[in-house]
């Protein structure tokens, strides 16, 4: 039985696992994007009052996805559109938007704060493993 060998894995089982360590590795990078990317577009643009109108959820066969109206006046015009970022909860409220190239973002802090949340102590992970591949290389003697 010591002398038994697997047999070698077929290329297609190697590519699929490949991409499943690239995917894997990239997700908190991904995270910690998103967050920063959410917090830049919350400081950058017009700060403005909105009322959100309310919102639609449209429910779908794998996902579902949530559409909220809000009115802003930006001077002295009322503009009613969509707003970004915002959600039931705000429904009827007067919230503090981020207008920016003609698009109403919510300023609220709970999504990107999740993001970064999730995605900083994850991204540990992937240098702690791209870390201990260099390091078995590097201790691996070559195959003459």
């Amino acid at each position: 039985m010591e002398g038994e060998q697997r047999p070698p894995e077929s290329l297609p089982a190697r590519v699929v696992l490949a991409l499943l360590v690239a995917a894997a590795l990239l997700t908190p990078f991904v995270l910690v994007g998103a967050g920063g990317w959410l917090l830049y577009q919350r400081q950058t643009g017009e700060v403005v009052q909105a009322e959100v109108l309310g919102c639609e959820t449209d429910i779908g066969y794998r996902r579902s996805a949530q559409h909220c109206t809000a009115r802003w006046t930006v001077d002295g015009v009322e503009r009613t559109g969509p707003i970004q970022g915002s959600g039931d909860q705000e429904a009827g409220e007067t919230v503090e938007a981020t207008l920016r190239d003609g698009e109403l973002y919510s300023r609220s802090l709970a999504l990107p704060l999740v993001l970064l949340g999730l995605g900083l102590p994850l991204c540990v992970l992937p240098l702690l493993w791209v870390r201990g591949r260099f390091r078995r290389d590097r201790t691996t003697p070559a195959h003459p």
